[in-house]
């Protein structure tokens, strides 16, 4: 149901930032249903949502003229609407330009501002997957070729990071500075969760997985308005290259998990080639030994909520062997144990 008007006393709050957090939302909604869409500003980047309040609220501020009166006058409701109704005419067209304005390269044209020197690029060129850590903390576990651009500090008010190729990414919880990541044409945009994206260059179809929290997942595409979908946990997005089309779906339970879903298995002094066994029944990979004296070499270890991963990693230290992987294809190699 939508609000039937908002006080002129309390535009006057909001405009002064004197908002509490109930008044604020109150607000916005209001604004928002306007335009028979809640929370309507949350879709757009920070930048766009404080230059757009500013000239909306501005056009009513002046329709009130509150810039030259101090004290507050009543208006009836009818007029009020009226007023806000027409400025959201307005505003309605100047959002639509903005969205065709907006640039396909949201994200990597505001890190194509800044000097190189202030940039980092790291690109994993093992064949085995690499986690590496961000300024804020938060990590990406990246796959063999997988490529990531970020400054060498985030802002304070966002966190910018281009990305190509697969990984999986453990973003830490900052509610005052939202994580974007970009690759391509799709922008991600999180606070703090885990998720797997898949955008390598020669692929077709974008994807984004999510294990925890919650993830915007959004388009900017020259020829077409940006598209949205919010994802939950156990819920995908698709992203199709040459339709332009993003479409999001709930995944339905597998008797095998993907690379990046953690699970609980113990082995003690299991035989490398049981090992291999459950890992291939719990997750959908195929693992080949280049030495089979390696099927004996006995592992004992409990991994909680591990994804697969952290399990080769941990299983080829204790071995004292190594890996490579290609898709979903894993080879071990190493020395027969003594």
């Amino acid at each position: 149901m939508k609000p039937n008007g908002i006080p002129p006393a309390l535009l006057e709050k909001y405009l002064s930032g004197e908002c509490t957090d109930a008044e604020k939302e109150l607000v916005e909604t209001w604004y928002a249903s306007l335009r028979g869409e809640t929370r309507y500003l949350d879709h757009l980047p920070d930048a766009e949502q404080e230059e757009i309040r500013h000239k909306t609220f501005g056009n009513i501020r002046q329709e009130l003229n509150m810039a030259e009166e101090k004290t507050v006058r009543h208006f009836p409701w009818r007029w009020l609407t009226g007023i806000a109704a027409s400025i959201a005419l307005v505003l309605g067209v100047y959002l639509a330009t903005q969205l065709k304005k907006t640039p396909v390269a949201t994200v990597s044209q505001q890190l194509e501002k800044r000097q190189p020197s202030e940039l980092v690029r790291f690109e994993n060129t093992e064949e085995r997957i690499v986690k590496h850590r961000l300024p804020d903390n938060s990590s990406v576990a990246m796959h063999p070729h997988a490529v990531v651009t970020y400054p060498a500090a985030f802002d304070a008010n966002q966190r910018l990071v281009t990305f190509s190729g697969e990984g999986f990414f453990d973003i830490q919880k900052d509610k005052k500075r939202p994580f974007y990541i970009q690759s391509g044409e799709m922008v991600i945009k999180v606070l703090g969760t885990s998720f797997n994206v898949k955008a390598p260059q020669n692929r077709k179809v974008f994807q984004v997985d999510v294990v925890t929290g919650t993830v915007e997942v959004r388009t900017y595409a020259e020829t077409k308005q940006s598209q949205q979908v919010i994802l939950k946990p156990q819920q995908q997005a698709l992203f199709e290259l040459d339709s332009k089309r993003l479409i999001s779906k709930t995944l339905t339970s597998q008797p095998k998990k993907e690379l990046f879903e953690p699970v609980t298995i113990v082995f003690e002094e299991t035989p490398l080639d049981k090992v291999i066994e459950q890992l291939e029944k719990r997750f959908n990979v195929s693992i080949h030994l280049t030495n089979p004296g390696l099927a004996k070499c006995g592992l004992t270890a409990n991994f909680e909520s591990q994804a697969f991963p952290s399990i080769l990693e941990i299983l080829c230290t204790s071995l004292e062997v190594t890996y490579t992987i290609s898709g979903n294809n894993i080879t071990i190699s190493g020395e027969p144990c003594e």
